[in-house]
């Protein structure tokens, strides 16, 4: 299956960048947008979106996460119509906690968390029901590959990280995060937030996979002065492997392309 990660599309009026990113993932069988998609969360934002969405990519599946601009003042109903007008079944599948999980083929399942955002800091409301959630999905889970999307990194895979840095995800929960995954084992764990140049990490010894997927937007890298282009990621997994390449979204120029087998 080839999935199409876009994450930080900050979509404000300008339509030219999320075209280019559309393009680039005509292959997909499935579109994963991780957050942040309209900048300011206005209706007429995400009414563009879905537009933009039908008009290249036609009827692909699509299942979104909110970032902290989909979500200003804890008001994320502009974000959730939108997530039932480009894929109905949203509606059946999200819990009450306000995940959700998807099975999107015989060996791959999908779970989507939504944290809140105040103070700088992403916290799961409702004592952490959205990590409940997770957990129960995963225990009862038959499937041979989970994916976690996710806006903001766990605080060991943030690519931004320095010595004494507080995550982004209030620290228990953050925690509380990582060992699940960690518990879960072959999981691919998709999340956005940082700006920075895509960064892939492998863990090698869960068996996970960590992608922090940049943005369409120009992105920060500390080899370079000048910002680079924005990118998206391809994701290919089969029952032997996981193929991770992404690319810009300018002149496709590959930032990062490695296969790993199950």
């Amino acid at each position: 299956m080839l999935l199409g990660v876009i994450s930080d599309i900050h979509l404000y009026r300008k339509t030219d960048r999320l075209v280019r990113a559309l393009d680039a993932l005509k292959e997909a069988e499935v579109l994963l947008l991780c957050g942040d998609l309209a900048d300011r969360a206005l209706s007429e934002q995400y009414v563009l979106l879905d537009e933009c969405i039908r008009q290249r990519l036609g009827n692909i599946p699509v299942y979104c996460v909110t970032g902290n601009h989909d979500n200003p003042a804890r008001d994320d109903s502009h974000f959730r119509k939108f997530e039932r007008t480009v894929n109905p079944e949203m509606t059946d599948l999200t819990d009450e906690s306000g995940a959700f999980y998807k099975q999107i083929s015989d060996e791959i399942d999908l779970i989507g968390l939504n944290p809140e955002y105040h103070q700088k800091q992403f916290f799961f409301s409702q004592k952490g029901k959205q990590l409940d959630f997770l957990f129960s999905s995963l225990a009862v889970s038959n499937t041979k590959i989970h994916i976690i999307m996710c806006h903001p990194p766990l605080i060991e895979h943030n690519p931004l990280r320095k010595n004494g840095m507080a995550p982004y995800i209030v620290g228990e929960q953050n925690d509380k995060l990582q060992r699940i995954v960690d518990d879960a084992k072959h999981t691919i764990f998709i999340s956005g937030h940082t700006h920075v140049s895509p960064h892939v990490e492998w863990d090698s010894t869960h068996g996970n996979l960590y992608i922090n997927n940049g943005s369409i937007c120009p992105t920060i890298d500390e080899s370079c002065d000048t910002p680079r282009q924005g990118n998206v990621t391809s994701l290919n997994i089969t029952s032997e492997k996981i193929s991770v390449l992404i690319k810009g979204i300018y002149n496709g120029k590959i930032f990062y392309s490695e296969t790993r087998t199950l």
